[in-house]
C-alpha cells in the first residue's frame, strides 16, 4: 500500500452502470428497430396470406371497417371491431375481428375513410388464435356465430385467428419502459460511483494535509501506527481512525465526543440471520462533520464486541476525553 487504493466498490458500480447502460440501449433499440406496417408489407407478411401462427407479425390490410365494436375486451379497455382485409390483391380478401384499444387514433382514421376499398388501411397487428394463452379463450365460438348470418361472409370468415393492433403496440413499446429503468439506475450507480470516489479522495487528502510524509508512502501508517486490528479492519493513526473496510474513511478523533459499537441484526421471518457491525462517532462540531458518522466494521459473530475492546482501551488512553458506549455516561467503561 503505497499510494491512494481505492475500494472495488468504485470498480464494481462502474461496471454495472456501463450493463445496465447496454442493456437499455438493447431496449431502446428493440423498440425502434420494430417491424412497421410497412415493412411487413413489404416482406409480405400478410394477413390473410400463410401467416397464420399465433402471435406472428403482420401487415393488415383493411378495405371495410364496421366503425361498431362487435365486443368489448378487458372490461373496456380494448374493442373488437368486424373488418374485411385483402392480401396484396384485392380478389383475395376475407373477414375477421380486429382488436384495437379504446382511443385509440386509428379507429378514427377508419371511420374517417369513406373507400376503403380502392384506399386501404395497412395496420401492424399480431395474429391471436382463440384459445391460445393470453389470447381470446372463446373467440371462435362468438365470430362463428356472427357471421353464420351470412352465407357468403361465413365462407371467408376467419373463425379461429383474429388480428390484435393493442398487443402489437405493447409489444412494441415493451423496450421504452425497460430503457429508461435500466438507464436511471445505470446513472444512480455512476453517481454513486464517483461520489464514492470523492469521499475517498477527500479522506486521503484529510490525511495527507495532517500528516504530510504520508504522501510519499501510506505504507507508514502500518509502520507507525497506534493501534491496528486487520480482523475488523481498524487503524489508529496518531489523531486519525482510519477503516478502509466497503470504502476508505477517516475520522480525527480529537473533533469526537462519543465512541460506541452499534450491532445490527439482520431477520427472516422472524430469526437472526445475519448481523453487521459499525463503528459510531458522535461530534457537535458542524463545522467538521455531522452529528452522527458511522464507519462499517467486520463483523465476526458475538465475540466481535470483545474484540473491540483492546481498541476502546487505546482510544481512552489517546483520547481520555471521548466516551465510550451508547449510555451518554462520562464513566468511562475502563
Amino acid at each position: 500500500m503505497t499510494g491512494k487504493k481505492y475500494s472495488k466498490s468504485f470498480n464494481g458500480m462502474i461496471i454495472s452502470a456501463i450493463i445496465l447502460f447496454i442493456i437499455s440501449l438493447c431496449a431502446l433499440g428493440y423498440s425502434l428497430l420494430y417491424p412497421t406496417a410497412e415493412s411487413l408489407y413489404k416482406d409480405g407478411k400478410i394477413f390473410g396470406s400463410t401467416y397464420k401462427k399465433d402471435q406472428e407479425l403482420v401487415a393488415v390490410k383493411i378495405t371495410f371497417f364496421d366503425p361498431k365494436p362487435i365486443g368489448e375486451i378487458s372490461g373496456g379497455r380494448t374493442n373488437m371491431y368486424f373488418i374485411e382485409f385483402s392480401g396484396i390483391n384485392t380478389d383475395n380478401y376475407g373477414y375477421a375481428g380486429i382488436e384495437i384499444k379504446n382511443g385509440d387514433a386509428l379507429v378514427d382514421k377508419l371511420k374517417s375513410e369513406s373507400d376503403l376499398l380502392n384506399n386501404p388501411i395497412i395496420v401492424a397487428a399480431k395474429i391471436r388464435i382463440s384459445g391460445a394463452e393470453g389470447a381470446i379463450k372463446d373467440y371462435s365460438n362468438y365470430f362463428s356465430l356472427l357471421v353464420t348470418q351470412n352465407g357468403r361472409i361465413e365462407e371467408r370468415a376467419e373463425i379461429y385467428a383474429y388480428v390484435s393492433v393493442d398487443d402489437f403496440e405493447k409489444s412494441h413499446l415493451a423496450g421504452y419502459p425497460i430503457a429508461l429503468i435500466a438507464a436511471s439506475i445505470g446513472l444512480y450507480f455512476l453517481y454513486s460511483a464517483f461520489k464514492l470516489r470523492k469521499s475517498e479522495d477527500n479522506a486521503y487528502n484529510e490525511l495527507y494535509d495532517a500528516y504530510p510524509e504520508l504522501k510519499d508512502s501510506m505504507d507508514t501508517i502500518f509502520n507507525k501506527a497506534t493501534y491496528v486490528d486487520n480482523q475488523l479492519g481498524i487503524v489508529l493513526y496518531k489523531n486519525h481512525l482510519i477503516v478502509p473496510l466497503g470504502s476508505f474513511k477517516v475520522y480525527d478523533l480529537r473533533k469526537a465526543e462519543r465512541v460506541y459499537h452499534y450491532i445490527l441484526n439482520h431477520k427472516s421471518y422472524g430469526k437472526t440471520v445475519g448481523r453487521s457491525s459499525q463503528l459510531i462517532i458522535l461530534s457537535n462540531d458542524k463545522s467538521y462533520r455531522k452529528k452522527k458518522t458511522s464507519f462499517v466494521i467486520k463483523n465476526v459473530g458475538e465475540e466481535t464486541d470483545d474484540l473491540l475492546q483492546p481498541f476502546f482501551y487505546v482510544l481512552i488512553q489517546e483520547f481520555p476525553d471521548i466516551q465510550l458506549g451508547f449510555e451518554k455516561s462520562k464513566k468511562p467503561l475502563f
